[in-house]
């Protein structure tokens, strides 16, 4: 039963990219692909609710032997345990949702087949990665992710804006995947073996005891692997791809940035949970809360609704690493179903925004879905707010007028404001994620997996006394507070006060249904009761860490009867999972309990209470400045000008990138060039000359001379021999029977003399 239905949900995404993509259907053959890929996917999603009730018991491994070399096998299969059948569900359900979203948004796009053909094997890309149980099966996955990200951020491929993303995406991403490639060999060149799972597995073998020689190599091969998850979910340094991902159509960027690609690097850490070790472990958690941070202060400077998402995401992403370099695991993967959902809500809300302001710019009336030619198409949906080489423009603060900025109108929030009137479904439920996405108690699922993440980190550092996670906490809550302030900026200025715009505002109106049910269903998932009905410790069990051990003097808290994990968690079942969490990665340490005190029991009342506070705080500012105007933004922005800037040029990594990496790429391309135009191709038109004018004119006189010598010279004694033998060739026959009597006598007398 398990078989089939993983093997289901498989074929079912896979089959419908078959049908248009491989066999080609067109409109006249076929009108309406959407139905059978969205279909496909329903199907899909039903089996992974099914799934869930088969593998929630007891995790099953279904492995066949794929290809033998020598000794060494390599295996293919699946590995389905309650982490992998809520990753199905979370992706099923999403894809699901955005396809339905598309056939809205999309329709009417020239190349709208193609578009749906993608999204399936986008799809089925994700899916395959989520129950592969080996290391390959996940680079494989991996791999095929990454291409399908190529072809969606590229889909509108007319514009340079696009096809430049595309690139960057493919070959940035493409970095960090060369260091998982290397850090898989060297789990293969110890192991000799690519499973994760089994007694033969990495895992099961990882966990012998193990020399110091080989603690290093395992905590280089950690950090290795890890560096394909801070390129697929675009961490720093490798994240600049992801705002640029945003020149792709809005369904694609709520794919993208909500349960597929860059969730994937979150997955493949959570997976590799068992070999961290402590350096590892602590470097991950490092990129997190730095990537959470930095990527949040850039967000409130943006203007673009999708790059303010986007670098809301990059900042979300940042905390799930944080929580799993922290050993929250639980925590971790919470944060990432929440926000799967919560995140999709937000990208569909803004297309839905430009959905609305589109149809003003495309045709000057209401009918958004008639679209002339693929030209109109291309430069009215999404395009981004960068120029050729990724730059924004800079703000004149005085003025409020944005130099050369190229930020497409029907996404610059500066063109809107009192849209909660003219589109109140879209409304509520941007303002149901928003609120989640802060962390607005208690009613909000993102509430309850930030505050997982921050009692996780915090209650880490009381237990190990651990300066390096006191500092990641600080990171953390900083960002979450920062968080609340984008995003409700992000909400005033788009749906609150007087309309910027008045035209477009008049032309705009609530979305076809198509695309707002999504956005009704992705409202109610951002509810507390949906995701935390499964993270509890019947469903989502940490695996251990022999390789992290906590410091002699560390505590564990006593047992969860005594209300070791705090108010803030147990409402809804994932205390239980915390502690078995913490059992998990301390049960190694009993001996040096401490009964008399708890750490994480306050940890998580210390957490709730600061998370709460920092996001009252980011909510209240953001309320001040965008909304009531009682603080200017313009004035701060020019008193902390330095500030700014830093912020606006998003900390100069696409400078430094352009100015240095780019350009000694270029400058080595230009030196290479040189090199082989004047040394290579010197080289090779020294020989041709050598060849020609020496080599070449030395055998032309040898042949001349004495080949065509010789061959001259012996028709010459040929010609002058037969004209010495054709003499005696008199045509009369007395003398040629004359000759032949007397060469007959000539050899008798020479036989008689012998």
């Amino acid at each position: 039963m398990t078989v089939s239905l993983i093997s289901l949900i498989l074929l079912c995404p896979l089959a419908a990219f078959a049908v248009f993509g491989l066999l080609g259907l067109v409109n006249r053959r076929f009108p309406r692909q959407d139905y059978l890929s969205t279909a496909a996917m329903l199907i899909a999603l039903a089996c992974s609710f099914l799934l869930l009730r088969e593998v929630v018991p007891k995790p099953e491994a279904h492995t066949v032997n794929w290809i033998s070399l020598g000794n060494v096998t390599f295996s293919m299969g699946f590995y389905l345990d309650s982490v992998t059948a809520i990753m199905l569900i979370v992706v099923t359900l999403v894809s699901s949702l955005v396809h339905i979203f598309s056939m809205g948004y999309m329709h009417g796009d020239p190349r709208y087949p193609r578009f749906f053909a993608y999204l399936s094997l986008f799809s089925f890309s994700m899916l395959f990665l989520v129950v592969s149980d080996n290391l390959l099966g996940i680079y494989i996955g991996w791999e095929l992710v990454g291409l399908c990200s190529y072809l969606l951020i590229g889909f509108w491929f007319e514009k340079d804006s696009a096809a430049n993303a595309c690139k960057k995406a493919f070959l940035t991403t493409r970095v960090g995947d060369v260091g998982m490639f290397i850090g898989m060999m060297m789990l293969f060149a110890k192991f000799k073996t690519l499973s994760l799972y089994g007694e033969g597995g990495i895992f099961a073998l990882s966990a012998s005891q193990l020399t110091t020689g080989d603690m290093v190599w395992l905590s280089i091969a950690g950090v290795l692997i890890f560096c394909g998850a801070i390129g697929k979910s675009a961490q720093m340094p490798l994240h600049t791809w992801l705002p640029d991902a945003m020149e792709g159509p809005t369904p694609v960027s709520a794919l993208i940035h909500a349960a597929t690609m860059v969730a994937a690097g979150v997955y493949l850490t959570a997976r590799m949970f068992p070999i961290l070790t402590e350096t590892s472990s602590l470097v991950i958690a490092y990129v997190g809360g730095i990537t959470a941070l930095v990527a949040a202060t850039i967000a409130i400077v943006r203007f673009d609704i999708k790059r303010v998402l986007a670098y809301s995401t990059i900042s979300q992403l940042g905390y799930m690493m944080l929580a799993i370099g922290a050993g929250s695991y639980v925590a971790g993967l919470f944060h990432l179903t929440t926000h799967a959902f919560f995140k999709a809500l937000l990208f569909l809300g803004s297309g839905s925004v430009i959905h609305a302001f589109h149809a003003m710019h495309a045709h000057g009336h209401d009918d958004e879905h008639e679209h002339d030619d693929s030209e109109a198409h291309e430069h009215t949906h999404d395009q981004g707010d960068s120029d050729a080489h990724g730059h924004e423009h800079s703000e004149d603060a005085d003025s409020g007028h944005i130099l050369g900025s190229e930020i497409p109108p029907d996404q610059d929030m500066r063109n809107m404001g009192g849209l909660r009137h003219k589109m109140p479904i879209t409304f509520i439920t941007m303002l149901i994620a928003t609120l989640s996405i802060s962390g607005v108690p208690f009613i909000f699922s993102g509430f309850w997996s930030k505050d997982a993440i921050l009692a996780g980190v915090l209650g880490r550092a009381m237990e190990w006394n651990s300066v390096h996670h006191y500092i990641l906490f600080i990171m953390a809550l900083s960002a979450a507070g920062i968080t609340a302030f984008y995003m409700f900026r992000l909400i005033f200025m788009t749906f609150f006060g007087e309309p910027r715009n008045q035209e477009m505002h008049d032309m705009a109106h609530e979305s076809p249904l198509s695309m707002t049910v999504p956005l009704l269903v992705l409202a109610v998932l951002s509810l507390p009761v949906v995701n935390t009905l499964w993270f509890n410790a019947d469903y989502v069990e940490p695996p251990p860490q022999p390789h992290l051990h906590a410091p002699t003097h560390a505590y564990i808290a006593p047992d969860t009867k005594t209300g070791r994990t705090g108010l803030a968690l147990s409402l809804f079942g994932v205390s239980e999972a915390v502690a078995a969490e913490e059992d998990a990665g301390h049960g190694t340490q009993d001996a040096h309990a401490d009964d008399g005190h708890h750490g994480h029991g306050p940890a998580h009342t210390i957490a709730m209470v600061l998370s709460i506070c920092v996001a009252g705080l980011g909510i209240l500012l953001s309320w001040l400045f965008y909304h009531r105007r009682t603080l200017s933004a313009e004035s701060v922005t020019t008193t902390f000008r330095p500030i700014y800037n830093l912020f606006w040029h998003k900390y100069y990594f696409d400078e430094f990138y352009d100015g240095v990496l780019v350009a000694l790429t270029v400058w080595k391309a230009r030196l290479f060039a040189q090199f082989d135009g004047s040394v290579v191709d010197g080289i090779v038109n020294g020989v041709g000359v050598v060849t020609r004018d020496i080599l070449a004119a030395f055998v032309g006189f040898f042949d001349n001379r004495v080949v065509d010598g010789l061959v001259n010279r012996v028709a010459q004694v040929t010609w002058a021999v037969g004209g010495r033998i054709r003499r005696i060739q008199t045509g009369a026959i007395q003398t040629y029977l004359f000759v032949v009597l007397a060469g007959i006598v000539l050899l008798i007398l020479i036989f008689r003399a012998l």
